[in-house]
C-alpha cells in the first residue's frame, strides 16, 4: 500500500510539472485520427474582414491529412504521409513536395504528430484549453490552437507576420482513425504537375 501511495504522488507530481507544452502534446496523443468540417475567416492586422471560406478536415496520425476547402474556391492539400499535394482544380495544376520539406504546413506537421522535431521550434503558452505556439526559429507564423482534454479539436489560428490571422472553427467531429484512401491522390488527366520533390 506504501508502494502505491509512493507511486500516485509521484504520478501527480509528474502531471502537475508538466509544461505547457507536454500537455498540449499529450492532449493531442489521445487521438488516432478525426474528420472535421471546418468555417474560415480571415482578419488584417487592424481586424478587417479578407475572406470566409468553408471546407472539410480528415486527419490520421501521424502525417496523414486532407484538407479540402470548398469555398470561395476549390483547393485540396492531401498529405500521403511521404508527399504532400497542393491542387486547384481551377487553374489545372497540382504541386507536390516531399514532406519532410515542407515548411508552408508546419501546423499540419505539428497536429499530425507530437514527436516531430518541428516541437523543438516552438515554445507553448497555455490559458485553460486555448495554445498559444510562437516560433523560435524565425519562421513567419506562430498559432493559437483549442485542444480539450479529451484530445478533440475546437478551432485553431494562423497569425502571419503582418498579423493577418487566419481563423478555422471545427464542428460536426468524428474521432478516429479514417481510411488510408482519403489521402491518396492521383492527379486527374491533362493537369500541370509541378514536382518540387
Amino acid at each position: 500500500m506504501k508502494k502505491f501511495l509512493l507511486f500516485l504522488s509521484l504520478f501527480t507530481c509528474m502531471s502537475v510539472w508538466a509544461s505547457d507544452k507536454e500537455v498540449l502534446q499529450q492532449r493531442l496523443d489521445k487521438i488516432d485520427g478525426f474528420y472535421a468540417r471546418f468555417s474560415q475567416e480571415v482578419k488584417t492586422a487592424d481586424n478587417q474582414l479578407v475572406q470566409e471560406g468553408k471546407g472539410d478536415f480528415w486527419v490520421t496520425r501521424p502525417y496523414y491529412f486532407n484538407w479540402t476547402m470548398n469555398e470561395p474556391d476549390k483547393t485540396s492539400i492531401i498529405s500521403d504521409g511521404k508527399n504532400m499535394w497542393v491542387y486547384t482544380p481551377a487553374v489545372e495544376q497540382v504541386s507536390v513536395m516531399s514532406l519532410e520539406k515542407v515548411v508552408d504546413n508546419r501546423l499540419m506537421l505539428l497536429i499530425t504528430d507530437s514527436h516531430n522535431s518541428i516541437w523543438n521550434a516552438y515554445n507553448v503558452t497555455r490559458k485553460q484549453d486555448s495554445f498559444t505556439l510562437k516560433a523560435t526559429d524565425g519562421s513567419n507564423q506562430n498559432f493559437v490552437i483549442s485542444v480539450l482534454p479529451t484530445g478533440m479539436i475546437s478551432n485553431f489560428t494562423i497569425i502571419e507576420e503582418d498579423g493577418q490571422r487566419s481563423f478555422y472553427d471545427l464542428s460536426h467531429q468524428k474521432l478516429g482513425k479514417i481510411a488510408l484512401d482519403k489521402f491518396k491522390f492521383t492527379p486527374p488527366k491533362g493537369v500541370t504537375i509541378d514536382d518540387q520533390r
